[in-house]
Protein backbone atom coordinates (compact mmCIF):
# COMPACT_ATOMS: atom_id res chain seq x y z
CA UNK A 1 0.00 0.00 0.00
CA UNK A 2 1.17 3.50 -0.80
CA UNK A 3 1.44 5.78 2.24
CA UNK A 4 -1.51 8.19 2.18
CA UNK A 5 0.87 11.10 2.69
CA UNK A 6 3.20 10.07 -0.13
CA UNK A 7 1.79 10.19 -3.66
CA UNK A 8 2.77 7.22 -5.81
CA UNK A 9 5.64 7.57 -8.25
CA UNK A 10 4.39 8.16 -11.80
CA UNK A 11 6.35 7.89 -15.05
CA UNK A 12 5.01 10.07 -17.87
CA UNK A 13 6.05 8.73 -21.27
CA UNK A 14 5.93 11.03 -24.28
CA UNK A 15 6.39 9.12 -27.53
CA UNK A 16 7.97 11.12 -30.33
CA UNK A 17 8.72 10.72 -34.00
CA UNK A 18 9.85 13.87 -35.83
CA UNK A 19 7.65 15.93 -33.54
CA UNK A 20 9.99 18.80 -32.67
CA UNK A 21 7.28 21.36 -33.39
CA UNK A 22 5.02 19.73 -30.78
CA UNK A 23 7.51 18.83 -28.06
CA UNK A 24 8.10 22.35 -26.77
CA UNK A 25 4.47 23.08 -25.79
CA UNK A 26 3.96 19.51 -24.56
CA UNK A 27 6.96 19.45 -22.22
CA UNK A 28 6.41 23.02 -21.07
CA UNK A 29 2.92 22.02 -19.92
CA UNK A 30 4.30 18.94 -18.14
CA UNK A 31 6.78 21.20 -16.35
CA UNK A 32 3.81 23.03 -14.80
CA UNK A 33 2.11 19.97 -13.32
CA UNK A 34 0.82 20.34 -9.77
CA UNK A 35 1.87 16.78 -9.02
CA UNK A 36 4.94 16.74 -6.72
CA UNK A 37 8.11 17.10 -8.78
CA UNK A 38 9.93 14.39 -6.82
CA UNK A 39 7.07 11.92 -7.36
CA UNK A 40 7.01 11.89 -11.15
CA UNK A 41 9.46 11.55 -14.00
CA UNK A 42 9.06 12.50 -17.66
CA UNK A 43 10.53 10.22 -20.31
CA UNK A 44 10.64 11.14 -24.00
CA UNK A 45 10.90 8.01 -26.13
CA UNK A 46 12.19 8.87 -29.58
CA UNK A 47 11.47 6.57 -32.50
CA UNK A 48 14.59 7.40 -34.53
CA UNK A 49 13.58 10.96 -35.43
CA UNK A 50 15.54 12.77 -38.13
CA UNK A 51 14.48 16.28 -37.10
CA UNK A 52 15.78 18.42 -34.21
CA UNK A 53 13.69 16.63 -31.54
CA UNK A 54 16.51 15.19 -29.43
CA UNK A 55 18.70 18.33 -29.35
CA UNK A 56 15.64 20.39 -28.44
CA UNK A 57 14.77 18.16 -25.48
CA UNK A 58 18.34 17.94 -24.19
CA UNK A 59 18.94 21.70 -24.45
CA UNK A 60 15.61 23.12 -23.31
CA UNK A 61 14.31 20.39 -20.98
CA UNK A 62 17.33 18.89 -19.18
CA UNK A 63 15.07 17.39 -16.50
CA UNK A 64 13.54 15.03 -19.08
CA UNK A 65 14.94 11.52 -19.55
CA UNK A 66 15.44 10.55 -23.20
CA UNK A 67 15.18 7.00 -24.52
CA UNK A 68 16.38 6.71 -28.13
CA UNK A 69 15.15 3.76 -30.15
CA UNK A 70 17.40 2.68 -33.04
CA UNK A 71 14.41 2.51 -35.40
CA UNK A 72 10.77 3.52 -35.55
CA UNK A 73 9.03 0.97 -33.34
CA UNK A 74 5.59 2.49 -33.80
CA UNK A 75 3.18 3.52 -31.04
CA UNK A 76 3.11 0.14 -29.32
CA UNK A 77 6.81 -0.71 -29.49
CA UNK A 78 7.93 2.82 -28.70
CA UNK A 79 5.75 3.12 -25.63
CA UNK A 80 6.78 -0.35 -24.47
CA UNK A 81 10.41 0.79 -24.55
CA UNK A 82 9.41 3.68 -22.31
CA UNK A 83 7.45 1.45 -19.95
CA UNK A 84 10.46 -0.83 -19.53
CA UNK A 85 12.65 2.17 -18.69
CA UNK A 86 10.09 3.66 -16.29
CA UNK A 87 10.34 3.43 -12.51
CA UNK A 88 6.78 4.42 -11.61
CA UNK A 89 4.02 2.44 -9.94
CA UNK A 90 1.89 4.11 -12.61
CA UNK A 91 2.81 4.84 -16.21
CA UNK A 92 1.13 7.65 -18.14
CA UNK A 93 1.20 7.53 -21.94
CA UNK A 94 0.96 10.94 -23.59
CA UNK A 95 1.05 11.97 -27.24
CA UNK A 96 3.63 14.57 -28.16
CA UNK A 97 0.95 16.74 -29.83
CA UNK A 98 -0.85 17.39 -26.54
CA UNK A 99 -0.76 19.94 -23.74
CA UNK A 100 -2.04 18.99 -20.29
CA UNK A 101 -3.75 21.06 -17.63
CA UNK A 102 -1.71 21.49 -14.42
CA UNK A 103 -4.10 19.22 -12.52
CA UNK A 104 -4.15 16.48 -15.19
CA UNK A 105 -1.88 13.93 -13.53
CA UNK A 106 -3.28 14.44 -10.03
CA UNK A 107 -6.81 13.81 -11.32
CA UNK A 108 -5.78 10.53 -12.96
CA UNK A 109 -3.89 9.28 -9.91
CA UNK A 110 -6.77 10.19 -7.58
CA UNK A 111 -9.19 7.98 -9.53
CA UNK A 112 -6.77 5.05 -9.64
CA UNK A 113 -5.87 5.28 -5.96
CA UNK A 114 -9.55 5.23 -5.00
CA UNK A 115 -10.06 1.71 -6.44
CA UNK A 116 -7.32 -0.93 -6.70
CA UNK A 117 -9.17 -2.61 -9.59
CA UNK A 118 -8.80 0.43 -11.84
CA UNK A 119 -6.09 -0.63 -14.25
CA UNK A 120 -6.38 2.26 -16.68
CA UNK A 121 -7.66 5.80 -16.28
CA UNK A 122 -8.36 7.86 -19.38
CA UNK A 123 -8.44 11.62 -19.79
CA UNK A 124 -10.91 14.16 -21.10
CA UNK A 125 -9.24 14.94 -24.42
CA UNK A 126 -10.26 18.22 -26.02
CA UNK A 127 -9.27 19.46 -29.44
CA UNK A 128 -6.52 22.05 -29.29
CA UNK A 129 -8.84 24.71 -30.70
CA UNK A 130 -12.32 25.66 -29.53
CA UNK A 131 -15.25 25.82 -31.92
CA UNK A 132 -17.37 28.87 -32.65
CA UNK A 133 -20.74 28.01 -34.17
CA UNK A 134 -22.15 30.51 -36.64
CA UNK A 135 -25.62 30.24 -38.11
CA UNK A 136 -26.17 31.10 -41.76
CA UNK A 137 -29.74 32.04 -42.71
CA UNK A 138 -31.27 32.67 -46.13
CA UNK A 139 -34.82 32.45 -47.47
CA UNK A 140 -34.84 29.07 -49.26
CA UNK A 141 -36.30 28.07 -52.60
CA UNK A 142 -37.22 24.68 -54.08
CA UNK A 143 -36.29 24.17 -57.77
CA UNK A 144 -39.02 21.57 -58.37
CA UNK A 145 -41.70 23.92 -57.04
CA UNK A 146 -40.49 26.63 -59.42
CA UNK A 147 -40.53 24.15 -62.29
CA UNK A 148 -36.89 24.63 -63.25
CA UNK A 149 -35.71 21.09 -62.36
CA UNK A 150 -36.72 17.97 -60.50
CA UNK A 151 -34.59 18.95 -57.49
CA UNK A 152 -36.92 18.88 -54.49
CA UNK A 153 -34.38 20.16 -51.97
CA UNK A 154 -34.89 23.42 -50.10
CA UNK A 155 -31.85 25.45 -51.13
CA UNK A 156 -30.42 28.55 -49.50
CA UNK A 157 -27.07 29.69 -50.91
CA UNK A 158 -24.17 27.97 -52.61
CA UNK A 159 -21.05 27.92 -50.41
CA UNK A 160 -17.75 27.48 -52.23
CA UNK A 161 -15.43 28.04 -49.30
CA UNK A 162 -15.58 28.98 -45.61
CA UNK A 163 -12.66 29.58 -43.27
CA UNK A 164 -11.53 31.57 -40.26
CA UNK A 165 -8.62 33.99 -40.54
CA UNK A 166 -6.67 35.01 -37.43
CA UNK A 167 -3.17 35.85 -36.19
CA UNK A 168 -2.34 32.16 -36.47
CA UNK A 169 -3.28 31.80 -40.13
CA UNK A 170 -6.28 30.47 -42.05
CA UNK A 171 -8.14 27.30 -41.01
CA UNK A 172 -11.10 25.72 -42.81
CA UNK A 173 -14.55 25.80 -41.27
CA UNK A 174 -16.66 22.72 -40.56
CA UNK A 175 -20.05 22.30 -42.19
CA UNK A 176 -21.92 21.12 -39.11
CA UNK A 177 -25.64 21.20 -39.85
CA UNK A 178 -28.04 22.20 -42.59
CA UNK A 179 -25.66 21.71 -45.54
CA UNK A 180 -25.98 19.25 -48.38
CA UNK A 181 -23.06 17.17 -49.59
CA UNK A 182 -20.30 18.59 -51.72
CA UNK A 183 -21.03 18.51 -55.46
CA UNK A 184 -19.41 19.62 -58.69
CA UNK A 185 -21.08 22.67 -60.19
CA UNK A 186 -19.45 23.85 -63.38
CA UNK A 187 -15.72 23.51 -62.85
CA UNK A 188 -15.82 24.00 -59.07
CA UNK A 189 -16.77 22.08 -55.96
CA UNK A 190 -19.28 23.58 -53.56
CA UNK A 191 -22.25 22.76 -51.38
CA UNK A 192 -25.73 24.18 -50.95
CA UNK A 193 -27.02 25.29 -47.61
CA UNK A 194 -30.61 24.95 -46.58
CA UNK A 195 -32.50 27.92 -45.28
CA UNK A 196 -30.72 27.57 -41.95
CA UNK A 197 -27.24 26.06 -41.61
CA UNK A 198 -24.44 26.01 -39.05
CA UNK A 199 -20.72 26.53 -39.60
CA UNK A 200 -18.07 25.56 -37.04
CA UNK A 201 -15.02 27.82 -36.85
CA UNK A 202 -11.80 26.67 -35.11
CA UNK A 203 -10.70 29.50 -32.84
CA UNK A 204 -8.37 29.87 -29.88
CA UNK A 205 -8.50 31.98 -26.70
CA UNK A 206 -5.18 33.37 -27.95
CA UNK A 207 -6.78 34.84 -31.07
CA UNK A 208 -6.67 38.62 -30.68
CA UNK A 209 -8.47 39.22 -33.95
CA UNK A 210 -10.35 36.84 -36.22
CA UNK A 211 -12.74 36.98 -39.14
CA UNK A 212 -14.91 34.64 -41.16
CA UNK A 213 -14.07 34.45 -44.86
CA UNK A 214 -16.80 33.18 -47.16
CA UNK A 215 -17.05 32.50 -50.86
CA UNK A 216 -20.74 32.17 -51.71
CA UNK A 217 -23.14 32.72 -54.57
CA UNK A 218 -26.89 32.80 -54.94
CA UNK A 219 -27.65 31.35 -58.41
CA UNK A 220 -31.42 31.37 -58.13
CA UNK A 221 -33.64 30.69 -61.15
CA UNK A 222 -36.19 33.22 -62.47
CA UNK A 223 -38.98 33.65 -59.98
CA UNK A 224 -36.69 33.15 -56.99
CA UNK A 225 -35.42 36.57 -55.94
CA UNK A 226 -31.85 36.91 -54.69
CA UNK A 227 -32.03 37.67 -50.99
CA UNK A 228 -29.48 38.68 -48.35
CA UNK A 229 -27.76 36.15 -46.14
CA UNK A 230 -27.61 36.72 -42.39
CA UNK A 231 -24.85 35.43 -40.13
CA UNK A 232 -25.61 34.89 -36.44
CA UNK A 233 -23.66 33.88 -33.34
CA UNK A 234 -26.42 32.84 -30.97
CA UNK A 235 -28.79 35.80 -30.81
CA UNK A 236 -26.16 38.25 -32.07
CA UNK A 237 -26.22 39.11 -35.76
CA UNK A 238 -22.67 39.61 -37.01
CA UNK A 239 -23.21 40.29 -40.72
CA UNK A 240 -25.79 40.72 -43.44
CA UNK A 241 -24.41 39.89 -46.88
CA UNK A 242 -25.87 41.07 -50.18
CA UNK A 243 -25.28 37.99 -52.32
CA UNK A 244 -25.14 37.79 -56.11
CA UNK A 245 -25.62 35.22 -58.86
CA UNK A 246 -21.85 34.89 -59.34
CA UNK A 247 -19.49 33.85 -56.52
CA UNK A 248 -18.29 36.65 -54.27
CA UNK A 249 -15.75 36.78 -51.47
CA UNK A 250 -16.86 38.16 -48.10
CA UNK A 251 -15.04 38.81 -44.85
CA UNK A 252 -16.96 39.24 -41.60
CA UNK A 253 -14.94 40.40 -38.54
CA UNK A 254 -15.58 38.44 -35.35
CA UNK A 255 -15.81 40.75 -32.35
CA UNK A 256 -14.41 39.69 -28.94
CA UNK A 257 -17.98 39.18 -27.70
CA UNK A 258 -18.52 36.72 -30.53
CA UNK A 259 -15.23 34.87 -29.99
CA UNK A 260 -16.13 34.37 -26.33
CA UNK A 261 -19.04 32.20 -27.47
CA UNK A 262 -16.63 29.50 -28.66
CA UNK A 263 -16.84 26.18 -26.84
CA UNK A 264 -14.22 23.48 -26.16
CA UNK A 265 -14.64 20.40 -28.34
CA UNK A 266 -14.56 16.83 -27.04
CA UNK A 267 -12.31 14.50 -29.01
CA UNK A 268 -12.34 11.58 -26.60
CA UNK A 269 -14.00 10.90 -23.26
CA UNK A 270 -13.13 7.24 -23.29
CA UNK A 271 -13.61 4.79 -26.14
CA UNK A 272 -16.63 2.74 -27.16
CA UNK A 273 -16.91 -0.77 -28.60
CA UNK A 274 -19.25 -1.16 -31.58
CA UNK A 275 -20.97 -4.34 -32.72
CA UNK A 276 -18.47 -4.95 -35.53
CA UNK A 277 -15.57 -4.79 -33.09
CA UNK A 278 -14.48 -1.33 -34.12
CA UNK A 279 -13.83 1.43 -31.63
CA UNK A 280 -15.14 4.95 -31.54
CA UNK A 281 -14.38 8.03 -29.47
CA UNK A 282 -16.98 8.99 -26.92
CA UNK A 283 -17.61 12.50 -28.16
CA UNK A 284 -17.61 11.66 -31.87
CA UNK A 285 -20.83 11.83 -33.88
CA UNK A 286 -21.11 10.12 -37.25
CA UNK A 287 -23.83 11.35 -39.58
CA UNK A 288 -24.17 10.48 -43.25
CA UNK A 289 -20.73 8.88 -43.17
CA UNK A 290 -19.02 11.97 -41.77
CA UNK A 291 -17.54 12.31 -38.30
CA UNK A 292 -17.52 15.39 -36.14
CA UNK A 293 -16.88 15.98 -32.47
CA UNK A 294 -19.29 17.30 -29.85
CA UNK A 295 -18.99 20.61 -28.04
CA UNK A 296 -18.07 20.18 -24.38
CA UNK A 297 -21.27 21.22 -22.62
CA UNK A 298 -20.73 19.18 -19.47
CA UNK A 299 -22.24 15.98 -20.85
CA UNK A 300 -19.03 14.08 -20.02
CA UNK A 301 -18.32 15.54 -16.58
CA UNK A 302 -18.93 12.36 -14.57
CA UNK A 303 -16.26 9.92 -13.43
CA UNK A 304 -17.39 6.57 -14.83
CA UNK A 305 -16.29 3.31 -16.35
CA UNK A 306 -15.77 3.16 -20.11
CA UNK A 307 -14.89 0.21 -22.30
CA UNK A 308 -11.45 1.43 -23.31
CA UNK A 309 -9.00 4.26 -22.83
CA UNK A 310 -7.49 6.43 -25.53
CA UNK A 311 -3.74 5.89 -25.74
CA UNK A 312 -3.14 9.58 -26.42
CA UNK A 313 -3.47 10.38 -22.69
CA UNK A 314 -3.93 7.49 -20.29
CA UNK A 315 -2.61 6.38 -16.89
CA UNK A 316 -1.81 2.66 -16.57
CA UNK A 317 -1.30 0.79 -13.32
CA UNK A 318 1.98 -1.13 -13.29
CA UNK A 319 0.31 -4.05 -11.52
CA UNK A 320 -2.16 -4.36 -14.39
CA UNK A 321 0.64 -4.39 -16.97
CA UNK A 322 2.46 -7.05 -14.95
CA UNK A 323 -0.77 -9.08 -15.03
CA UNK A 324 -1.81 -8.76 -18.69
CA UNK A 325 1.37 -7.71 -20.50
CA UNK A 326 2.32 -4.56 -22.38
CA UNK A 327 0.98 -3.12 -25.61
CA UNK A 328 1.11 -5.59 -28.50
CA UNK A 329 4.24 -4.76 -30.54
CA UNK A 330 2.70 -6.44 -33.59
CA UNK A 331 0.08 -3.67 -33.86
CA UNK A 332 2.65 -0.94 -34.62
CA UNK A 333 -0.08 1.70 -34.21
CA UNK A 334 -3.89 1.97 -33.99
CA UNK A 335 -6.13 -0.31 -31.90
CA UNK A 336 -3.28 -1.20 -29.53
CA UNK A 337 -5.04 0.78 -26.77
CA UNK A 338 -8.40 -0.95 -27.32
CA UNK A 339 -6.65 -4.33 -27.46
CA UNK A 340 -4.97 -3.56 -24.13
CA UNK A 341 -8.30 -2.57 -22.57
CA UNK A 342 -10.01 -5.73 -23.84
CA UNK A 343 -7.26 -7.90 -22.36
CA UNK A 344 -7.50 -5.97 -19.09
CA UNK A 345 -11.26 -6.42 -18.87
CA UNK A 346 -10.98 -10.15 -19.52
CA UNK A 347 -8.72 -10.32 -16.45
CA UNK A 348 -11.13 -8.29 -14.29
CA UNK A 349 -9.51 -4.85 -14.44
CA UNK A 350 -11.57 -1.67 -14.82
CA UNK A 351 -11.09 1.22 -17.24
CA UNK A 352 -12.32 4.54 -15.86
CA UNK A 353 -12.76 8.00 -17.35
CA UNK A 354 -11.56 11.00 -15.28
CA UNK A 355 -13.24 14.21 -16.49
CA UNK A 356 -10.96 16.50 -14.47
CA UNK A 357 -7.87 15.14 -16.24
CA UNK A 358 -8.03 17.60 -19.13
CA UNK A 359 -5.74 17.42 -22.16
CA UNK A 360 -5.67 19.49 -25.33
CA UNK A 361 -4.80 17.54 -28.48
CA UNK A 362 -3.92 18.45 -32.05
CA UNK A 363 -6.10 15.84 -33.77
CA UNK A 364 -3.94 13.86 -36.25
CA UNK A 365 -1.03 16.14 -35.49
CA UNK A 366 1.38 13.19 -35.53
CA UNK A 367 -0.37 11.07 -38.18
CA UNK A 368 -2.54 11.48 -41.27
CA UNK A 369 -6.11 10.24 -40.96
CA UNK A 370 -7.41 8.16 -43.91
CA UNK A 371 -3.96 7.86 -45.50
CA UNK A 372 -3.21 4.37 -46.93
CA UNK A 373 -0.96 3.79 -43.91
CA UNK A 374 -3.82 4.70 -41.55
CA UNK A 375 -6.41 2.58 -43.38
CA UNK A 376 -4.14 -0.47 -43.56
CA UNK A 377 -3.35 -0.52 -39.85
CA UNK A 378 -6.90 0.25 -38.74
CA UNK A 379 -8.34 -2.56 -40.88
CA UNK A 380 -5.63 -5.03 -39.96
CA UNK A 381 -5.47 -4.33 -36.25
CA UNK A 382 -9.23 -4.43 -35.68
CA UNK A 383 -9.31 -7.96 -37.05
CA UNK A 384 -6.16 -8.95 -35.15
CA UNK A 385 -7.67 -7.63 -31.92
CA UNK A 386 -10.88 -9.59 -32.50
CA UNK A 387 -9.05 -12.84 -33.16
CA UNK A 388 -7.06 -12.38 -29.96
CA UNK A 389 -9.87 -11.34 -27.63
CA UNK A 390 -13.42 -11.62 -28.99
CA UNK A 391 -15.93 -14.46 -28.70
CA UNK A 392 -15.42 -16.97 -31.51
CA UNK A 393 -18.68 -16.10 -33.29
CA UNK A 394 -17.89 -12.38 -33.31
CA UNK A 395 -14.34 -12.89 -34.57
CA UNK A 396 -15.47 -15.35 -37.27
CA UNK A 397 -18.27 -13.05 -38.42
CA UNK A 398 -16.03 -10.03 -38.86
CA UNK A 399 -13.21 -11.95 -40.51
CA UNK A 400 -15.74 -13.42 -42.96
CA UNK A 401 -17.23 -10.00 -43.69
CA UNK A 402 -13.79 -8.68 -44.47
CA UNK A 403 -12.40 -11.60 -46.47
CA UNK A 404 -15.52 -12.52 -48.48
CA UNK A 405 -15.29 -9.42 -50.72
CA UNK A 406 -11.64 -10.29 -51.42
CA UNK A 407 -12.63 -13.68 -52.81
CA UNK A 408 -15.73 -12.43 -54.63
CA UNK A 409 -13.99 -9.45 -56.19
CA UNK A 410 -10.97 -11.50 -57.15
CA UNK A 411 -13.19 -13.90 -59.10
CA UNK A 412 -15.19 -11.05 -60.61
CA UNK A 413 -12.05 -9.21 -61.65
CA UNK A 414 -10.57 -12.33 -63.24
CA UNK A 415 -13.78 -12.88 -65.21
CA UNK A 416 -13.77 -9.27 -66.37
CA UNK A 417 -10.13 -9.42 -67.41
CA UNK A 418 -10.78 -12.68 -69.24
CA UNK A 419 -13.68 -11.04 -71.05
CA UNK A 420 -11.49 -7.97 -71.72
CA UNK A 421 -13.75 -5.77 -69.63
CA UNK A 422 -12.31 -3.11 -67.36
CA UNK A 423 -11.82 -4.17 -63.74
CA UNK A 424 -9.95 -1.10 -62.50
CA UNK A 425 -12.76 0.35 -60.30
CA UNK A 426 -12.46 -2.71 -58.08
CA UNK A 427 -8.74 -2.71 -57.57
CA UNK A 428 -8.22 0.11 -55.09
CA UNK A 429 -10.35 -1.38 -52.30
CA UNK A 430 -9.43 -4.90 -53.32
CA UNK A 431 -5.73 -4.10 -53.24
CA UNK A 432 -5.95 -2.77 -49.68
CA UNK A 433 -7.94 -5.79 -48.54
CA UNK A 434 -5.43 -8.15 -50.14
CA UNK A 435 -2.57 -6.35 -48.34
CA UNK A 436 -4.39 -6.69 -45.04
CA UNK A 437 -5.28 -10.33 -45.70
CA UNK A 438 -1.65 -11.20 -46.49
CA UNK A 439 -0.43 -9.48 -43.34
CA UNK A 440 -2.99 -11.29 -41.21
CA UNK A 441 -2.22 -14.63 -42.85
CA UNK A 442 1.45 -14.23 -41.95
CA UNK A 443 0.52 -13.28 -38.38
CA UNK A 444 -2.17 -15.95 -37.96
CA UNK A 445 -0.10 -18.54 -36.04
CA UNK A 446 1.11 -15.91 -33.56
CA UNK A 447 -2.38 -14.43 -33.22
CA UNK A 448 -3.85 -17.86 -32.52
CA UNK A 449 -1.24 -18.56 -29.84
CA UNK A 450 -2.05 -15.21 -28.24
CA UNK A 451 -5.76 -16.04 -28.33
CA UNK A 452 -5.18 -19.34 -26.56
CA UNK A 453 -3.16 -17.62 -23.83
CA UNK A 454 -5.60 -14.72 -23.37
CA UNK A 455 -8.74 -16.84 -23.43
CA UNK A 456 -7.18 -19.44 -21.17
CA UNK A 457 -6.26 -16.88 -18.50
CA UNK A 458 -9.47 -14.81 -18.54
CA UNK A 459 -11.40 -14.30 -15.32
CA UNK A 460 -14.45 -12.55 -16.83
CA UNK A 461 -17.02 -14.19 -19.16
CA UNK A 462 -17.69 -12.86 -22.65
CA UNK A 463 -21.21 -11.89 -21.66
CA UNK A 464 -19.81 -9.23 -19.32
CA UNK A 465 -17.61 -7.82 -22.08
CA UNK A 466 -20.40 -7.82 -24.67
CA UNK A 467 -22.56 -5.65 -22.41
CA UNK A 468 -20.26 -2.81 -23.43
CA UNK A 469 -21.20 -3.11 -27.11
CA UNK A 470 -22.87 0.06 -28.41
CA UNK A 471 -25.37 0.73 -31.17
CA UNK A 472 -23.41 2.82 -33.72
CA UNK A 473 -26.52 4.75 -34.74
CA UNK A 474 -27.95 5.55 -31.33
CA UNK A 475 -24.59 5.49 -29.53
CA UNK A 476 -26.19 4.27 -26.34
CA UNK A 477 -24.79 1.51 -24.19
CA UNK A 478 -26.98 -1.59 -24.37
Amino acid sequence: MTDVMTPPLVSVIVLNYNGADFLGPCLTALGRLHYPRDRHEVIVVDNASTDRSIPLVRQQFPWVTVVENPSNLGFAGGNNAGIRAAAGAYVALLNNDTTVDPGWLSALVEVCEADPLVGACTSKILLMEDRLQLRLEAVPFTPSVLGVSGDSRELGVLVWDAAVRSDRGVRPAEFLEGFYGEETIGARRGRWSGGRAVLGLPVSPDDRTASLTLSISNPRPPGAPIVPVSLWAGDEQIARLATAFEPREYEAPLAPTVLRRARPVIQNAGSLLLADGSGRDRGALVRHGRQRFEDDDGQYDRTEEVFAACGAAVLLRRAMLDDIGLLDDDFFMYYEDTDLAWRARLKGWKVVYAPRAVVRHVHCGSSIEWSPFFVFHVLRNRLAMLLKNAPADMAAREWTRFLAPVLIRSVTSCVRVRNRRRATPLWHDLGMRVRVARSLAAALPALYRKRLAIRGARRVPDEAIMRWVCDPDRMERK
